[in-house]
């Protein structure tokens, strides 16, 4: 018998691993090498640098419509080798075939070179048909049909669709396009696939899955709020309330055709692709069907016809706006100092800047120490602009808005549709986050849906680079805490890898914080679970914004461990037993932290839910969930407490925004009274409202239990009013934080109007009464707020003397639209408003 003899292995002397090919070895080796110090190979076309030489010729392909196709066959091993991933020593009949008595074939040594009407590649977007074996394995993550389910068939370009618009030069560009031809032809991959839909016509895209993230959100719930429950009856909780996808009457919703996406009506043939339908292992005929095709435009022609569709902000943009977003990278500098460009720089760096001004105190995910223009991609650049804009004192800026928003789409939609290694890039990740930051708090039913869509890409792509990992990691501690291999001669290139790590890092921190936005916003299961969290939050404030790599260097030594990032356990487990918070934890760690426990209450809200009578006639697991909720509780309120000292803006923000988290979360805790309150709001605003037997059901139900505990009553209208405290403190300006304000003004009207008080109730006004919108940091404050949950009696609100007298719901409904109006900015607060508005009038 025959012995196959292996190769000696060969070892990595960094980290002792193994490998059987020196090409592997050696591609390995390079992930031990500093960024900077790395052998990289240059596109020549705009200069950006590659580990692989595979890869740029990819990206010359795709980015450049460069053709760099071999007409010699590049497969020199067997094919039963090439399948079985053997080694293949090349013979006429190779070693390993011959070990197995099997049959040794080889490809021809030539292979006919494809022919081009115009000698130049074009980008092509292939879907994938019936039969192929496989989706790409460069994507993020892999999927396949489900069973017993009808596959998709996705249309292109469909008349009528609400994305693709004719543009002002409809004709011009589509002979622009129609020269194209397709040349190189790759597999979508999964993320891609579950973008492309936005890519072309949404209305035609038949999902197997409801839309709430595509095939990795899980989530089957719909966007509307249930009114009834599975027997019929009313269902008055306010877990089943979606705040986003919700309208409101007598207020003005954007149409869908001024949001487009891109501008390709008129470019893309209308050709209807196979379904997608894995094959039957090991079916021969897999390998025979071409799978079919459609083109991709150039990006340039996209982003003009997604522009031409805004016919109000056309004029508004300088010149040569748009070429800066043409290309991944901005042009060279020169090129940035040409008088036509100046005024497009001028204005993408006012944007930029007002983008960290205001919004990156909240999420610090950028590096400022080493970010420059020059080296952040144009996708990131767009979607800060596109939050620059919106968030801009400068209304002018502020009307620019949407119409980056359809830029910045574009380009992530291009960019994921044309590579799907762009999932695999952080700064990719870092903008498609941002964009669907501002898509749900924009107000507009069709950008929500589309984040909602393009979360699962998100999550799963930080799956794929093994950012979020699932289940037990033993020994990660240490793993962890070892940022820098051996072998690093100097302290700038540790820098700049650790760096690199902890931007990562801080990107799957905010892209959590984002998926509790929506949870709680739409009161929809969550994508991330906590177990797939990275073990340890972000790093100390200090550490992060070290302006040189000699005082990181310092900074790391001195604050030890604890400097370099917390485990959100030990936060946790300090915080749950009332002890103090692990010394050098950032106060964006504590905020996330209390997110965490965020979501474990909803988890045992969702629980009580199911066990309901009325859903599987379950045991109630109500009184068996007092005790964790009431620990719970206890726990957040402790990190906020740690957190009442802040000495700077980014501590201030996280302090708000955790207390915010918090009163919130003891208004939703309770069993019925919030969800009666919303019921009622929702109802009397709804277009599709109930009769009036439901709303009148869930007043006397709000009544009777305001009546039967008043001092539980009391004791939430005071968290309520904390809320409201808060903010006139310091407005964070943030999707959910606009809902919690919301929550807040809504639960202290209802109070106002719903609890009951003797018919000899009367007020004198010659005494101070305690005022429940201040925050308590003083102690006779807190005393005062305590005696009046305890005793009851008259209080004040903002301007309102007594929450009980005649008018006090029309001033406090007015204050609270008051507040709003500050955020008007975020679309989202004006469907708010209009609740209020309707509210206040309705009769109690």
């Amino acid at each position: 018998m025959l012995i196959d003899v292996q190769p000696d292995a060969l070892t990595c002397f960094h980290c002792s691993q193994t490998f059987s090919r020196p090409s592997h070895l050696n591609r390995h080796r390079q992930t031990h090498i500093p960024r900077l110090r790395r052998l990289t190979v240059s596109c020549t076309q705009c200069h950006r640098t590659f580990l692989r030489k595979d890869i740029l010729l990819r990206h010359l392909r795709v980015a450049h419509r460069i053709n760099t196709a071999n007409p010699r066959s590049t497969r020199k091993s067997c094919f039963r080798c090439v399948q079985r991933k053997l080694k293949c020593d090349r013979a006429q009949i190779c070693h390993s075939c011959a070990v197995a008595n099997a049959t040794c074939l080889y490809a021809p040594t030539h292979e006919a070179p494809r022919e081009h009407n115009d000698g130049s590649a074009d980008t092509s977007v292939v879907e994938q048909s019936p039969e192929s074996s496989t989706l790409s394995d460069t994507g993020p993550f892999n999927f396949t049909t489900a069973p017993n389910l009808v596959a998709p068939t996705t249309r292109i370009t469909h008349e009528g669709s609400g994305l693709c618009h004719p543009i002002a030069n409809e004709e011009q560009l589509s002979n622009a396009v129609a020269d194209y031809n397709p040349l190189d032809v790759y597999s979508l991959s999964p993320a891609t696939q579950e973008m492309a839909p936005t890519l072309f016509n949404m209305d035609s895209y038949n999902s197997i899955v409801p839309d709430g993230g595509g095939y990795l959100n899980g989530d089957d719930s719909g966007h509307t709020a249930l009114v009834v429950s599975p027997t019929y009856q009313l269902d008055f909780r306010a877990s089943a309330f979606d705040w986003v996808d919700f309208n409101v009457p007598n207020m003005m919703i954007p149409d869908a055709n001024s949001f487009t996406t891109l501008g390709l009506s008129g470019c893309l043939p209308n050709i209807d692709l196979p379904a997608l339908v894995q094959p039957w292992p090991f079916d021969d005929q897999a390998q025979e069907v071409k799978p079919s095709q459609h083109k991709l435009p150039p990006l340039r022609l996209v982003l003009q016809g997604a522009f031409d569709s805004h016919d109000n902000s056309r004029d508004a943009l300088p010149s040569g706006f748009l070429s800066l977003f043409s290309d991944p990278w901005l042009p060279p500098q020169d090129t940035l100092d040409h008088a036509s460009f100046l005024p497009a720089v001028y204005l993408l760096r006012r944007l930029v800047d007002t983008y960290f001004t205001k919004f990156h105190p909240i999420q610090p995910v950028t590096h400022m120490p080493t970010w420059t223009m020059a080296s952040c991609p144009t996708v990131l650049l767009a979607a800060m602009a596109c939050i620059g804009a919106m968030l801009s004192d400068d209304e002018n800026y502020a009307k620019l808005s949407e119409s980056l928003s359809g830029l910045c789409s574009s380009i992530i939609t291009w960019l994921g549709a044309s590579d799907s290694m762009s999932y695999r890039d952080i700064s990719y990740l870092d903008s498609l986050c941002l964009h669907q930051i501002y898509s749900l708090g924009s107000g507009s039913r069709q950008l929500y849906q589309n984040a909602d869509r393009s979360r699962g890409a998100l999550i799963g792509s930080l799956r794929g680079l093994g950012l979020l990992k699932s289940g037990l990691r033993m020994g990660a501690d240490v793993a962890e805490f070892m940022l820098i291999p051996g072998g690093y001669s100097t302290t700038h290139s540790e820098w700049i890898v650790w760096v690199d790590a902890e931007r990562e890092r801080r990107t799957t921190w905010a892209a959590f914080e984002y998926d509790c936005s929506l949870c709680t916003l739409t009161s929809r299961r969550a994508s991330v679970d906590v177990s797939e969290l990275p073990r340890r939050l972000p790093c100390h404030d200090a550490v992060w914004e070290a302006p040189t790599a000699a005082a990181w260097a310092a900074l790391r030594s001195r604050l030890g461990r604890n400097g370099l990032g917390n485990l959100y356990s030990s936060v946790l487990a300090a915080v749950l037993a009332t002890e103090p918070v692990p010394e050098h934890t950032s106060p964006w760690g504590k905020r996330l932290c209390a997110q965490i426990i965020g979501r474990m209450l909803w988890d045992l809200k969702q629980l009580e839910v199911i066990s309901a009578r009325d859903y599987f006639s379950l045991p109630s697991l109500s009184a068996a969930q007092q005790k964790p909720k009431k620990s719970l509780l206890l726990a957040l309120d402790n990190l906020v407490k740690s957190m009442d000292r802040p000495a700077s803006t980014s501590e201030l923000i996280s302090y708000n925004v955790a207390s915010l988290l918090c009163h919130y979360s003891h208004l939703s805790a309770a069993p019925d009274v919030l969800d009666y309150t919303l019921f009622i709001a929702r109802s009397v605003a709804s277009q599709a409202s109930l009769p009036d037997r439901g709303i009148d059901v869930a007043q006397r139900r709000l009544r009777s239990a305001f009546a039967k505990n008043p001092v539980e009553a009391r004791r939430l209208v005071s968290h309520a009013a904390q809320i409201v405290a808060v903010c006139n403190e310091y407005l964070v300006s943030a999707p959910c934080e606009i809902l919690r304000l919301f929550m807040g003004y809504v639960f202290i009207i209802a109070f106002a109007k719903y609890f009951p008080r003797n018919s000899d109730y009367s007020v004198d006004h010659s005494l101070s009464y305690p005022r429940l919108d201040v925050s308590l940091y003083q102690h006779a404050q807190k005393a005062a707020v305590a005696n009046w949950i305890a005793w009851g009696g008259p209080a004040s609100v903002g301007s309102v003397e007594d929450i009980f007298s005649d008018g006090a719901v029309v001033a406090i409904s007015q204050e609270a639209q008051s507040m709003l109006q500050r955020l008007r900015f975020w679309g989202l607060a004006d469907k708010f408003i209009m609740i209020l508005q309707s509210f206040e009038s309705h009769g109690a």
